[in-house]
This record gives C-alpha cells, structure tokens and sequence, in this order.
C-alpha cells in the first residue's frame, strides 16, 4: 500500500493539469503543484481553506468558484465545462471536471457523498486557436458574402444589360416591318403578308387607299398637324378591318388593307364603304380647328385557288400585278371625284 502511496504522490505531482479535492464543508482537502500554478495560489492559501473565500476578492472568478460549488451540492456525479480563470498574470481558460467522492459502502449501510474532485487542464492555446479559426471563419463568410453580393449585383446589371439589348433588338425588328410614325405594318411587312396570302391559294381582297384633301391641310397646318391626322386615320382604319386582316401604311397619306376574312365582293364593299365613312368624318385637331378629308379606295379580288392548276396561276398573276390592278383602281376613283371606291378589272395570267 506504501508503494501505491507513493505512486500516487508521484502521478499528482507530474500532472499537468490540476488536481482539487474538496469535502462536504466546502474546504480544499488535497492539492497537486500543477494546481497551484495553474489558479496562482500558495499551499498555504490553499490546504484547508474554504474554497468559496479563495476568490472572493476576484468576482471576474465567480463562474469558476460556482462551478465547483455546484458539483458539490448537485446530485450528478460529473460536471465538465470551459471557464475563464483571471490570475494576476492574466486570465486563462481552464476546462474543469468534476467527480464526486462517496465513502466505501459498508455492510448494512449506503454510501454518502464525501466530497468532489476537482480536475483542470488548461486549454488557453485551444481556445486562442478557436478563436482564430472562428476570426478567419468570419472573415472567409464576410468575404464570401461580399463577394456574392458582388456576383449578384453584377449578374442583375447583365440581366438589365441583356434585356436592355433585347429591347433594342426587338424595337429594331419592329421599326423595320412597321411604319415609325402610326405603328401599323410598312410596305415591306404587307407585301411580305400579301405573298403569304398567294401562296396559300386562299381568297382575298386588297385594298388601296390614297387621302383627299391630305396635303392642303399638311400645308396650311404644318407637319406637327399633318403627322397627328395620320395617326388619327389609322386609328379609324383599325376599326375597320378585323384582326384577321393586314392594315398598313405604304408611305404618306397612302394605305392598304389586306382583307383575309371577306370572299366575297360584297363583303368586301360593306368594308369599303364602311372606311369611305369613318374617314370623311371631321377631324377635331384643336377645339377651333376642325379638318375634313376624304379617302379614295381601288380593290382587286383575289379569288381562292383551286386545286394545283389554279395555285400556279395565283402564283403566276403575282403580288406585282395584283398590286398594280388596285393602285390603277384607286387612281380611277379619284379621276371619278374622289371619296369613292373602284374595282379593279380582274387581272389574267
């Protein structure tokens, strides 16, 4: 028993970490040298000493004291937890265990609480070392969140360049088929739509629409009055004609309409008639300047192909004929008195 006495002594005193023991009444009963360094208290102010008195002039060490205390008094029978000790020198972190001690059991009767061990090794350079991993931890979040940010603010400017540029390719697109000032298809779109129309072989109407009485009022008004009447016109045209059909400007005070939706001449005459009306209602410009035009309309028929003979004479008539035989009928209703309306002869392949 004397040598595992000694073994003991001997394994205490080589700790590194710090060894307490602790009775019921709170005094320190038992100490190793790695204690004494490790709290900066002399043996004598350690051996018997009521432990709660030994830091009680230091409250920054109040939640190492209550730590302890609370392993004496607490039925658990370990506790571990990090607790900053201030020494003299300067404070440390220790990580503190606590045992409790029972006396042997004896026959007849239970063991009782004795006493706790206290067991604590310093871990300063531990917590230094998570403290900087922490550091460099926010700072790699801070940078990654600055840097995201960044992403983020240039990924929605590319968004905006690109929708920008989509725009513009789109506003481009459409200034190149529709005319700039009414927005209604150009001559270049029509065309293209009347080729579409000879080429499927269905039936259709074309219209060609010339203003009377246009240019003197783009004279005496002047342009700014002249464009606003234009645009007044093709408003008025559009409730003319169905969604079906193609209304658009060829240029100056010159129209045309497309009309896929009337067959028959008779429709197409109710249409015809329809727009010779709206147009020649008065134009308010201003409250004391009222203006009066008229429109002159030249058709060609465009009968529906049938069978594959009949879709290569459609083809072959062509859209330059067809064009010509309702321009040649527009100027013959303006020769007739203008605000009137021609057919065109039907042309032959």
């Amino acid at each position: 028993m004397a040598d595992a006495d000694i073994l003991y002594t001997a394994v205490l005193e080589h700790m590194q970490g710090g060894v307490l023991a602790i009775g019921m009444d709170g005094r320190v009963q038992a100490f190793n040298p790695a204690a004494e360094r490790l709290l900066g208290c002399s043996p004598e102010r350690l051996r018997g000493e009521l432990f709660a008195s030994l830091f009680f002039d230091n409250p920054a060490n109040d939640g190492f004291t209550q730590t302890v205390l609370n392993a004496i008094y607490d039925a658990e029978d370990r506790h571990n937890q990090d607790v900053e000790y201030h020494r003299p020198d300067g404070p440390i972190w220790l990580n503190v265990t606590t045992s409790v001690l029972w006396t042997p059991e004896l026959p007849g009767a239970e063991a009782t609480k004795a006493g706790v061990v206290v067991l604590f090794v310093d871990i300063t350079e531990r917590k230094a070392a998570e403290a900087a991993l922490r550091r460099v931890n926010d700072e790699l979040e801070r940078r990654v969140d600055e840097r995201t940010r960044d992403l983020a603010a240039t990924n929605y400017a590319l968004k905006l360049e690109i929708a920008e540029r989509v725009r513009a390719q789109e506003r481009l697109a459409h200034l190149a088929d529709h005319d700039a000032l009414t927005g209604l298809p150009n001559r270049r779109l029509f065309e293209q739509r009347l080729g579409e129309a000879i080429d499927a072989g269905d039936g259709f109407a074309l219209l060609y629409l010339d203003l009377d009485g246009f240019k003197p009022v783009n004279d005496t008004h002047g342009h700014a009055t002249g464009d606003w009447l234009l645009k007044s016109v093709s408003r008025r045209l559009a409730v003319c004609v169905r969604d079906t059909d193609t209304l658009a400007r060829l240029g100056g005070d010159e129209f045309a309409v497309l009309l896929r939706s009337s067959l028959a001449e008779d429709g197409v005459l109710t249409v015809v008639q329809r727009i010779i009306e709206h147009i020649s209602e008065p134009y308010h410009a201003e409250p004391d300047i009222v203006l009066r035009i008229g429109v002159s309309v030249g058709f060609a028929l465009q009968p529906q192909a049938d069978g594959a003979l009949s879709k290569r004479r459609a083809r072959a008539l062509g859209l330059r004929e067809l064009v010509q035989a309702a321009d040649a009928a527009m100027y013959e209703a303006k020769r007739a008195g203008r605000g009137t309306w021609r057919k065109a002869a039907r042309p032959h392949s």
